[in-house]
Parts: structure tokens; sequence; C-alpha cells
């Protein structure tokens, strides 16, 4: 797929998105939204995990590994999920169901399923 350029709305929109992230998780969404690169996901996921978790641990998001729960080693609540899985739709341009998320415990699932939803 060849890369577009990337109009001012698309960033404008990200940004909205995105706002209260991290400066970092912004700039490897955008660089995402033109070269479609997978590599840019972990910082993207950590930013929003980051942004929406209730109860945040101490050691931060920065700090979760693949076998970190969502739930209980993050501190993500139901509600920060749906953001979640809002925010991943709007920036990555992905549709997510409600039972998809069901199955999803950890950071590497959540990982996992968002490669293999940008991949289908």
């Amino acid at each position: 797929m060849a890369e577009m350029p990337m109009t001012e709305e698309r960033k404008q929109e990200i940004a909205k998105s995105l706002k209260r992230c991290s400066d970092e998780t912004l700039e490897a969404a955008l660089r995402f939204e033109e070269s479609r690169d997978l590599a840019e996901l972990p910082a993207i996921i950590l930013g929003v995990l980051a942004r929406d978790a209730a109860n945040p641990k101490p050691e931060g998001v920065a700090a979760a590994t693949d076998d970190c729960r969502l739930m209980e080693d993050i501190g993500m609540d139901s509600f920060g999920m749906i953001e979640v899985v809002m925010t991943a739709e709007e920036v990555l341009g992905i549709t997510v169901a409600n039972q998809e998320m069901n199955e999803i415990r950890t950071l590497g699932q959540l990982k996992s399923f968002l490669r293999t939803k940008l991949a289908a």
C-alpha cells in the first residue's frame, strides 16, 4: 500500500482522540498513520492505557510487560477499556465489537489483538 500524505484534518482528529496522552504517544500515532508500521503500536497502546487507567500503579504503565493483566496489574477498569477501544477505533481506523474485548486480559493479548485487526 502506498504511503498517503496525511491531511491536516486527519492530524487534528488523531490529536483530539489522543488528548491528555503524552507527546510520544501522539508522535507514534502520527507516524503510524503515515507508515502503517506496526512497530509504532506499543507506544500508542501504552500511552492510551496510561491516560485511561482508573487506578494506575505507582510503577506506571511504562513498566508493564506483555504478561501484565490490564485490570489487576495496570489498573484499568471497564470504563477505561471502553475508552481504549474507542481511541483505537478513531486512531487506528479499525472496528472493535464489545464481545471481542471480553477475552482480552493482558497487555500482550491487547497488542496481539490490535495487530491482527490491523492486518485484516
